[in-house]
C-alpha cells in the first residue's frame, strides 16, 4: 500500500483502489450494463440510420432490471470500501499484539507491517465460500481504521459468507474490551 493510498484512507475513510483492483471490485456492476448498453447502442444505430422500431415492452425489462442491478450492485460494492473507525488510548505495541492475537485466531497472513498500516489476508479453502479477504488496518493519532473486502488480488466475489464483516468486528471488539 502506497504513502498516497495510505493519505487517501486516512483522509476520507475509504480504502483507495488501483484500476485494476476497481475493474476488479466493480466488474459486477459492468457486467449487469453489457445488456441495456447493447439494447440501446442497437437502437440507437437504427434510430440514426432511419430504420427503427418501436421498443417492445418485453425488451423494456431487460434494460430496466438489469440497470437497477448494477446501479444496486455500485452502492453495495462501494460501500464495502468505507473503514470502520475505533478510538483507542492503546499505544502501537499495545495495539500490535490485539491485531496478532485477532490474526492468528482468524488465521489472517500478515504480509505488510509498518507505523502506519497493517495489510493481511485470508487463504480459506475451497468450501469455505470465499476465495479469501483482505484486511486493512490503518493507524491515526488516536483511532484505528479497519478495513475487509474480498481479495482483490484473487477472483471478484460478491460474498464472503460474512467473513468480512467478522474480521473488521472481531478487530474492533478486541480493541474496544482492551481499552476498558
Amino acid at each position: 500500500m502506497t504513502s498516497e493510498k495510505i493519505k487517501y484512507g486516512l483522509e476520507y475513510q475509504e480504502l483507495k483502489l488501483s484500476f485494476w483492483e476497481k475493474v476488479q471490485h466493480y466488474g459486477i456492476v459492468g457486467f449487469c450494463f453489457i445488456i441495456p448498453a447493447t439494447l440501446t447502442f442497437m437502437y440507437l444505430k437504427d434510430y440514426f440510420e432511419n430504420s427503427h422500431k418501436p421498443i417492445k415492452s418485453g425488451e423494456i425489462w431487460f434494460l430496466i432490471i438489469p440497470a437497477l442491478l448494477g446501479i444496486l450492485f455500485f452502492y453495495l460494492q462501494k460501500s464495502r470500501l468505507k473503514f470502520k473507525e475505533v478510538n483507542t488510548n492503546l499505544n502501537k505495541s499495545q495495539l500490535k499484539k490485539i491485531i496478532d492475537k485477532v490474526a492468528e485466531e482468524l488465521e489472517w497472513h500478515i504480509y505488510k507491517s509498518n507505523s502506519k498500516v497493517i495489510l493481511a489476508k485470508t487463504h480459506p479453502g475451497f468450501l469455505s465460500g470465499s476465495w479469501g479477504e483482505q484486511i486493512t488496518i490503518l493507524f491515526d493519532n488516536k483511532k484505528v481504521l479497519v478495513n475487509s473486502v474480498c481479495d482483490l488480488d484473487k477472483k471478484s466475489s460478491l460474498v464472503s459468507m460474512g467473513r468480512n464483516g467478522q474480521n473488521e468486528n472481531k478487530l474492533i471488539e478486541e480493541i474496544k474490551k482492551a481499552n476498558r
